[in-house]
C-alpha cells in the first residue's frame, strides 16, 4: 500500500474513532503531501510518490521537534521568572502526541552508533572521502533514516 493511501485510511479511521488530534494532523499532512506545484506539473508530475510523502512527513517531524525545543525553552523561562507553565505544558503534551503520530509513518531512524558504522564503512571503501561525499552517500542510500545534524557532525570527525 502506498504511503499516501495508508495515511488516508488512517485518517478515516481516526475520524471514525473521534481521535481529533490524529485526524487533523493527518488531514494537514495529506493536504500538503498531495499538492503538486505548478513547476512539478510543468515537468509532467501528475502523481504523488512515496518519496514526496516521506519528504513532507520528514518536514513535519522536523518542525514538531523544533516546536518542542522552543516550548522547552519557553517553559524554562517561565519557571525561572516564577510564571505559570501549565499552558506551555499542555502545548508540549500536544506536540509530543503529534510527534508520536508522525513517527509511526516515517522510516526507522538510525541510532548514532549505526550512523557511525555506515560513515566508517563508507570511509573505508572510499579513501579520501570528504564531508560532502559522505553526506551525498547518506542521502542517496539512507534518506530519511538519520538526523542530518548528527550525520554532519560525525562526518566531520
Amino acid at each position: 500500500m502506498a504511503l499516501l493511501d495508508e495515511l488516508k485510511a488512517d485518517q478515516l479511521a481516526a475520524r471514525k474513532a473521534n481521535a481529533r488530534l490524529k485526524a487533523d494532523l493527518l488531514t494537514t499532512l495529506i493536504g500538503e503531501a498531495a499538492q503538486i506545484t505548478t513547476e512539478e506539473f510543468k515537468r509532467g508530475v501528475t502523481e504523488v510518490t512515496d518519496d514526496k510523502v516521506a519528504a513532507t512527513l520528514a518536514k513535519f517531524v522536523k518542525s514538531t521537534k523544533q516546536t518542542l525545543e522552543n516550548l522547552a525553552t519557553e517553559r524554562a523561562r517561565r519557571l525561572q521568572t516564577g510564571g505559570d507553565a501549565s499552558k506551555v505544558d499542555e502545548r508540549i503534551t500536544a506536540a509530543e502526541a503529534e510527534l508520536a503520530v508522525l513517527s509511526a509513518y516515517g522510516p526507522k531512524q538510525m541510532s548514532p552508533a549505526q550512523l557511525r558504522e555506515v560513515i566508517d564503512a563508507f570511509r573505508a571503501d572510499t579513501p579520501g572521502a570528504n564531508v560532502g561525499m559522505i553526506m551525498a552517500h547518506l542521502k542517496a542510500n539512507f534518506a530519511g533514516q538519520y538526523d542530518g545534524k548528527a550525520a554532519s557532525a560525525l562526518a566531520r570527525d
